[in-house]
């Protein structure tokens, strides 16, 4: 079955834009779109975790829980 799909990447990289600093996402689907979910978010430095649903382990639907991390430029290098 064909179905029109966004790329989760541009809509990631939209999110990225409109997120504040230490703000969160939660995303609810399954284990395989989570992954890659995940490993998109993992590239962006955002820190993530992949948690139970809340009607138990053996459900196939997980949560993925990611907060957007708060960064500064490095302080120059002394020579």
């Amino acid at each position: 079955m064909y179905q029109d799909r966004c790329d989760i990447t541009y809509i990631l990289l939209e999110m990225n834009r409109m997120l504040r600093p230490e703000g969160t996402l939660v995303f609810s689907d399954i284990v395989e779109i989570l992954v890659k979910v995940q490993a998109i978010t993992k590239v962006m430095r955002w820190d993530s975790k992949i948690i139970d649903h809340e009607t138990g382990p053996f459900n196939p639907e997980k949560i993925l829980v990611v907060v957007k991390s708060y960064r500064t430029s490095e302080a120059p290098k002394e020579k």
